[in-house]
Protein backbone atom coordinates (compact mmCIF):
# COMPACT_ATOMS: atom_id res chain seq x y z
CA UNK A 1 0.00 0.00 0.00
CA UNK A 2 1.35 3.40 -0.96
CA UNK A 3 1.71 6.19 1.58
CA UNK A 4 -1.04 8.76 1.24
CA UNK A 5 -0.79 12.35 0.11
CA UNK A 6 -2.05 14.87 2.65
CA UNK A 7 -3.73 17.98 1.29
CA UNK A 8 -4.40 20.78 3.78
CA UNK A 9 -6.35 23.88 2.79
CA UNK A 10 -8.87 26.01 4.68
CA UNK A 11 -10.74 26.70 1.42
CA UNK A 12 -13.22 23.79 1.24
CA UNK A 13 -13.82 24.18 -2.52
CA UNK A 14 -10.11 24.15 -3.36
CA UNK A 15 -9.54 21.23 -0.99
CA UNK A 16 -12.35 19.21 -2.56
CA UNK A 17 -11.33 20.02 -6.14
CA UNK A 18 -7.70 18.98 -5.70
CA UNK A 19 -8.39 15.94 -3.54
CA UNK A 20 -11.10 14.54 -5.83
CA UNK A 21 -8.99 15.08 -8.95
CA UNK A 22 -5.94 13.37 -7.45
CA UNK A 23 -8.06 10.51 -6.07
CA UNK A 24 -9.50 9.93 -9.57
CA UNK A 25 -5.92 9.73 -10.83
CA UNK A 26 -5.22 6.89 -8.39
CA UNK A 27 -3.51 8.73 -5.56
CA UNK A 28 -4.40 7.81 -1.96
CA UNK A 29 -5.56 11.11 -0.45
CA UNK A 30 -6.22 12.33 3.08
CA UNK A 31 -7.32 15.88 3.81
CA UNK A 32 -7.22 18.49 6.54
CA UNK A 33 -9.07 21.80 6.81
CA UNK A 34 -6.45 23.63 8.89
CA UNK A 35 -2.90 23.37 10.18
CA UNK A 36 -3.71 21.68 13.48
CA UNK A 37 -5.73 18.97 11.75
CA UNK A 38 -2.89 18.57 9.24
CA UNK A 39 -0.38 17.83 12.00
CA UNK A 40 -2.76 15.27 13.50
CA UNK A 41 -3.12 13.57 10.11
CA UNK A 42 0.66 13.56 9.60
CA UNK A 43 1.10 11.68 12.88
CA UNK A 44 -1.79 9.27 12.20
CA UNK A 45 -1.40 8.57 8.47
CA UNK A 46 2.34 9.19 7.91
CA UNK A 47 1.95 10.65 4.41
CA UNK A 48 4.85 10.69 1.96
CA UNK A 49 3.75 14.00 0.40
CA UNK A 50 2.20 17.13 1.90
CA UNK A 51 0.37 19.70 -0.20
CA UNK A 52 -0.15 22.65 2.13
CA UNK A 53 -1.88 25.99 1.77
CA UNK A 54 0.47 28.66 3.09
CA UNK A 55 -2.27 30.84 4.59
CA UNK A 56 -4.39 28.77 6.98
CA UNK A 57 -5.73 29.77 10.38
CA UNK A 58 -3.85 28.50 13.41
CA UNK A 59 -0.76 26.79 12.11
CA UNK A 60 -0.05 27.98 8.59
CA UNK A 61 1.45 25.76 5.89
CA UNK A 62 5.02 26.84 6.64
CA UNK A 63 4.72 25.94 10.31
CA UNK A 64 3.08 22.60 9.46
CA UNK A 65 5.92 21.89 6.99
CA UNK A 66 8.55 22.64 9.61
CA UNK A 67 6.84 20.33 12.12
CA UNK A 68 6.49 17.58 9.53
CA UNK A 69 10.13 17.81 8.50
CA UNK A 70 11.03 17.43 12.18
CA UNK A 71 9.10 14.16 12.26
CA UNK A 72 10.37 12.78 8.93
CA UNK A 73 13.09 14.50 6.92
CA UNK A 74 12.18 12.47 3.81
CA UNK A 75 8.68 13.89 3.51
CA UNK A 76 8.00 15.82 0.30
CA UNK A 77 6.50 19.25 0.99
CA UNK A 78 4.60 21.22 -1.64
CA UNK A 79 3.14 24.60 -0.78
CA UNK A 80 0.26 26.50 -2.38
CA UNK A 81 -0.02 30.28 -2.16
CA UNK A 82 -1.83 33.17 -3.75
CA UNK A 83 1.12 35.48 -3.06
CA UNK A 84 3.02 36.55 -6.19
CA UNK A 85 6.05 38.05 -4.44
CA UNK A 86 9.18 36.24 -5.66
CA UNK A 87 11.09 37.01 -2.44
CA UNK A 88 8.27 35.54 -0.37
CA UNK A 89 8.15 32.43 -2.56
CA UNK A 90 11.91 31.95 -2.30
CA UNK A 91 11.79 32.21 1.49
CA UNK A 92 9.25 29.38 1.59
CA UNK A 93 12.00 26.97 0.57
CA UNK A 94 13.52 27.53 4.01
CA UNK A 95 10.80 25.28 5.48
CA UNK A 96 11.85 22.40 3.24
CA UNK A 97 9.33 22.86 0.45
CA UNK A 98 10.45 21.34 -2.84
CA UNK A 99 7.88 23.26 -4.90
CA UNK A 100 5.52 26.20 -4.55
CA UNK A 101 2.38 26.31 -6.68
CA UNK A 102 0.52 29.57 -7.22
CA UNK A 103 -3.23 29.53 -6.63
CA UNK A 104 -5.39 28.67 -8.38
CA UNK A 105 -3.30 25.53 -8.74
CA UNK A 106 -2.97 24.11 -12.25
CA UNK A 107 -3.92 20.57 -11.28
CA UNK A 108 -2.37 18.93 -14.36
CA UNK A 109 0.99 20.49 -13.42
CA UNK A 110 0.57 19.24 -9.87
CA UNK A 111 -0.14 15.70 -11.11
CA UNK A 112 2.95 15.73 -13.32
CA UNK A 113 5.06 17.02 -10.45
CA UNK A 114 3.74 14.30 -8.13
CA UNK A 115 4.33 11.56 -10.68
CA UNK A 116 7.87 12.78 -11.32
CA UNK A 117 8.62 13.21 -7.60
CA UNK A 118 7.29 9.83 -6.61
CA UNK A 119 9.00 8.10 -9.54
CA UNK A 120 5.80 6.42 -10.57
CA UNK A 121 2.60 6.97 -12.39
CA UNK A 122 -0.66 6.96 -10.52
CA UNK A 123 -3.26 4.48 -11.66
CA UNK A 124 -5.40 5.88 -14.48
Amino acid sequence: MQSPILIADDDPEQLQEISEFLARRGFDIVTAGDGHEAVEMIVQKQPRVLILDVNMPGWDGVRVAQAARGLDHRIIVILMTGDNDAHFRASLADCGAVEVFHKPVQIQHLVKFLEDSLGQRACA
